[in-house]
C-alpha cells in the first residue's frame, strides 16, 4: 500500500515537473523573440538609442531611448512601424515598447498565446477594452494593448514599473 502511495506521488511529481519546465521554457522562447531582457545595463545598447527625455512616475525617473538599430523591425510578421522605446532608470532597463500602426489586438494575442503553455494564457482585462497581460517566470510583465488613438502596443516590464506609457 505505501509504495502504491509512494509510485503516484512520484509518477505527479514527475508530471508536474515536466508542465513547469514546458512553461519555462515557453516563456524563455517568447523573450528571445522579444529581444529584449529587463535587467539589462544601459551600456548593452547605448549606440543604437537616441534620447527621448524622460519621464518621472511615482517618483521614479526613466530615461526614454528609442531604439535606432536597423535588426529589429518586424515583430510576430507586423511591421514595428511606430518604433521601440526603451525606459532605462539608473542605467537598468526597466521597460520596452514595441509599438504598431492601427489595431492588430486579436492578431497579437493569438500570435503571443500561440507561444505560451496551452494552460497559461494572456489574461483579458475586464475592465479595460483592448488589454491583456501576463506574468512571466523572468519576473517580467508582458501586455498587450490598444491606445486611445487606435494605435497597438506591446510591453514586457519590470513589475515595479507601475504605469503603462501606451495608455
Amino acid at each position: 500500500m505505501i509504495l502504491q502511495y509512494k509510485h503516484r506521488i512520484k509518477s505527479h511529481l514527475k508530471g508536474w515537473l515536466f508542465l513547469v519546465k514546458s512553461i519555462f521554457r515557453s516563456e524563455r522562447k517568447l523573450l528571445k523573440t522579444l529581444g529584449f531582457n529587463i535587467g539589462e545595463q544601459y551600456e548593452n545598447y547605448e549606440f543604437v538609442l537616441k534620447s527621448k527625455g524622460e519621464k518621472t512616475i511615482k517618483g521614479i525617473c526613466y530615461e526614454i531611448y528609442l531604439y535606432e538599430k536597423d535588426d529589429f523591425k518586424i515583430l510576430f510578421d507586423l511591421p514595428i512601424s511606430r518604433g521601440i522605446l526603451l525606459l532605462f532608470n539608473a542605467d537598468i532597463l526597466s521597460a520596452v515598447y514595441y509599438r504598431f500602426q492601427g489595431n492588430h489586438f486579436e492578431y497579437l494575442l493569438k500570435q503571443i498565446n500561440k507561444r505560451l503553455p496551452s494552460n497559461n494564457k494572456m489574461e483579458i482585462d475586464p475592465f479595460i477594452v483592448y488589454r491583456a497581460t501576463y506574468n512571466l517566470e523572468s519576473n517580467t510583465v508582458l501586455e498587450l494593448l490598444v491606445k486611445k488613438d487606435g494605435n497597438t502596443g506591446i510591453s514586457i516590464r519590470s513589475p515595479k514599473y507601475h504605469n503603462s506609457l501606451l495608455s
